[in-house]
């Protein structure tokens, strides 16, 4: 059977494919500690249980208008307004199956084949792909590792085309955990407004923030007409597997991506769109419990890999991630086959099963990311495999397996 090149270009996502090889050894008995999704590992919010239950007994389940029901397009509008700090109407919203959809949307309707997005390196895996599926032109763009992988707005200036129509800001950051001040975001806002440029704003991870305070490029002068703010629920309130995020744009940018998106995949689940309106309704109590928890853990994670010789990492200002640079252990298995991360990472779980994500999945080779949105015990065990791990490797023999 014939695949479209377009199809052969895209690899499966890394963090799925390292989910479910976790799942087929947990479910062949073995011990597995996982660093590796980004899920919280705290249940969702029982108002959103409850309300999705009351809806289901309905037995009313139908289809929704493409870009959500009217109450949550405008709870969504509410919420993305007091985040990012400027004002948005319910038609200015599209309720999507996720923040990742949400984003796709964002691209797919900003960008004609051959155009170029600037993406952050490193950055979250995803985004190239999902320029790839639409024949844009994914162009990296290397952040500043001696400044928490933050961009310099020159080299932002230095790699803009002719082909260019958008870039990606994703504060606070995966896998990084950079989030930008203000006027960090200001420079390069400047950027866009010199160059003519749409801005697309991650902000899914805008809670969590441990070091200054969550800014969004939409307030700042003359950005939100050229800004995309991308959010959702799958981290603010642990409702990963719900499927619900938020588009809110410029009014024109809205009504082509819900046009789109009525094509591709007309509303998101109806059940979980009244799950997320009761979540809404009831306020930030759950990601605020949720922060509290990852500050402790992100705590824990700094003190243990402070104490691991060789690793470095600048403390992450915000997300659930770490972001640790490892390679200095490269080349030191006995067999001579750990030379990145990719190795690294495989090596982790074979001997210690351990997950953890390989840093060059998100363009970062001499680096692995580790989710702190794991239980404290979890992700002490998982810490202790590592360091365990890394021990061995300096001795010049991989540790045993774990049980």
């Amino acid at each position: 059977m014939k695949i479209s090149a377009r199809a052969r270009s895209i690899p499966p996502s890394v963090v799925f494919e390292l989910g479910a090889r976790v799942s087929e050894l947990k479910r062949a008995g073995e011990n597995v500690v996982s660093l590796g999704a980004g899920q919280p590992d705290f249940p969702s919010p029982r108002e959103a249980v409850e309300a999705a239950q009351a809806f289901l007994e309905s037995g009313q389940v139908g289809y929704t208008p493409a870009s959500g029901i009217p109450e949550l397009r405008a709870a969504a509008a509410e919420l993305v307004s007091r985040v990012a700090g400027c004002s948005y109407e319910p038609s200015q919203v599209v309720v999507t199956s996720g923040a990742k959809e949400a984003l796709a949307l964002a691209i797919a309707s900003a960008c004609d084949p051959g155009e170029e997005v600037l993406l952050p390196a490193p950055g979250w895996l995803s985004y190239a792909p999902m320029c790839l599926a639409v024949d844009a032109v994914p162009v990296p763009v290397a952040g500043d590792p001696e400044r928490g992988f933050r961009w310099n707005p020159d080299d932002l200036a230095a790699a803009i085309t002719p082909a260019t129509r958008a870039l990606v800001v994703n504060s606070p950051s995966n896998p990084t955990g950079l989030v930008y001040t203000r006027d960090e975001l200001a420079a390069i806002a400047q950027v866009c407004i010199d160059h003519d440029l749409l801005l697309i704003s991650d902000e899914i991870y805008w809670p969590f923030v441990y070091e200054g305070r969550f800014s969004s490029p939409a307030a700042l002068p003359g950005m939100a007409e050229r800004t995309v703010v991308i959010n959702g629920l799958s981290k603010s309130h642990s409702m990963t597997g719900w499927r619900i995020g938020f588009l809110a744009a410029p009014e024109d940018m809205a009504k082509a991506a819900g046009s789109l998106k009525s094509h591709l995949t007309s509303n998101a689940a109806t059940p979980s769109q009244h799950a997320a309106l009761a979540a809404l309704a009831a306020g930030d109590a759950h990601a605020e419990m949720m922060t509290v928890a990852f500050t402790r853990r992100r705590q824990l994670a700094l003190d243990a890999l402070a104490a691991m010789p060789d690793v470095h990492l600048e403390a992450p200002g915000g997300a659930f991630y770490v972001f640790p640079r490892v390679d200095a252990y490269y080349g030191k298995h006995a067999s001579g086959s750990i030379q990145g991360s990719v190795e690294l990472s495989a090596a982790l779980l074979e001997h210690v099963r351990l997950a953890v994500v390989p840093g060059a999945a998100f363009g970062e080779d001499r680096c692995v990311r580790l989710s702190i949105a794991a239980a404290d015990e979890v992700l002490a065990d998982g810490l202790e495999r590592m360091a365990s791990f890394l021990a061995s490797l300096r001795q010049g023999a991989p540790a045993g397996p774990s049980c």
